[in-house]
C-alpha cells in the first residue's frame, strides 16, 4: 500500500513497541525500567511489551518477577512477556506457567541463540502447548542459523496453528540473500506467525510483505537495548505505506494479538 503524500512519511500515530528488554544482560548489554520509559517519552511510544534479558546469574525467574514489578508499576505503559530456558524441562514450564497465572503476564519470549536450542525442538512443545492451550503469543528471537532458521520457525508453526509466532527481526538476518527468500517463503505458508521490523534495514521488505500478505502481518518493535528504539520506531514513520496501514503495524496488530482492543487492520 504505498504513500503518496507527506503525511504519511511524518506519521505520528499511535507506537505500542512489541519488543523490548529491561535488566542487565550476560552479554554486556542492559536498560533500566527508567531508561526504557524515558527513551519511550522521548520517541513518542505508547506502550512496549517487555521480556528479561539473558541474566548474569542464568536463572529467569527472579527477572520475570522484575518485569511483573514493572508492569505492576506502570501498567499504562508496560505490559510483560515471561522468559525461560526449555533445556530446563519441567522448571521451564512451571516457570511459565508462573509467570502468566501468578504474575499476569501475557506470552513467552524464547531466545534459541542465547538459550543454545533449535526452535523446532520437541523440548519446546510442551511450552508452546501452554500457550495453545492459554491463546497467548510467542515472541521468538529469529534468523540464527542452525537455531531460529525460518525453516525452523516455519516447522514450529505448523505443528502448533493456534498459536501467533511473532518472529523478531523478520524471522531472518542475512536479508540482503538467501536468508530474505527462505523468511519469505515462511510467512507465505504459515498464517499464525507475524514479522516483527526490528533490525530490517531493507523498507522494500516490510512494504513488500505489508502488499502481499496484509497489514495484519507486521508489527514494530525495537529489540532494545540491543538497538536503538527511535531508529526502530522511525522503521514505520517513514515506510511507504498509508496511515490506515501504519497504525496497525505500529499498534493495532500487537493490541489485536494480546486482546487489547481493535485498531483497525487494513
Amino acid at each position: 500500500m504505498p504513500a503518496s503524500g507527506r503525511e504519511e512519511r511524518t506519521w505520528t500515530g499511535p507506537l505500542f513497541d512489541a519488543h523490548a528488554h529491561v535488566g542487565q544482560s550476560l552479554f554486556g548489554v542492559g536498560q533500566s525500567v527508567e531508561e526504557l520509559l524515558a527513551s519511550m517519552v522521548a520517541n513518542r511510544i505508547d506502550r512496549s511489551l517487555i521480556a528479561p534479558l539473558k541474566p548474569r546469574g542464568y536463572h529467569f525467574a527472579p527477572e520475570n518477577d522484575r518485569v511483573a514489578a514493572a508492569v505492576g508499576a506502570h501498567p499504562d505503559r508496560l505490559l510483560g512477556l515471561a522468559r525461560v530456558d526449555p533445556w530446563q524441562g519441567d522448571d521451564a514450564l512451571r516457570e511459565l506457567r508462573r509467570g502468566v497465572d501468578e504474575l499476569g503476564l501475557v506470552g513467552l519470549s524464547l531466545h534459541p541463540f542465547e538459550e543454545q536450542f533449535a526452535a523446532n525442538d520437541e523440548m519446546v512443545f510442551p511450552l508452546l502447548g501452554l500457550l495453545r492451550e492459554r491463546g497467548l503469543p510467542l515472541l521468538l528471537a529469529g534468523g540464527y542459523p542452525g537455531f531460529s532458521h525460518p525453516s525452523q520457525i516455519g516447522d514450529l508453526a505448523r505443528q502448533f496453528p493456534p498459536v501467533t509466532i511473532i518472529a523478531t527481526h523478520g524471522g531472518q538476518l542475512n536479508i540482503s540473500g538467501m536468508l530474505l527468500a527462505d523468511a519469505g517463503r515462511m510467512l507465505r505458508a504459515n498464517a499464525n506467525v507475524i514479522m516483527e521490523t526490528s533490525g530490517i534495514y531493507r523498507e522494500d521488505f516490510i512494504e513488500d510483505t505489508v502488499a502481499e500478505l496484509g497489514p495484519g502481518r507486521v508489527l514494530f518493535g525495537s529489540n532494545a537495548p540491543y538497538l536503538d528504539q527511535g531508529f526502530e520506531a522511525a522503521r514505520v514513520r517513514l515506510a511507504h505505506l498509508d496511515a490506515e496501514t501504519k497504525v496497525a503495524m505500529g499498534a493495532g496488530n500487537i493490541e489485536r494479538i494480546l486482546g487489547l482492543g481493535a485498531r483497525p487492520i487494513g
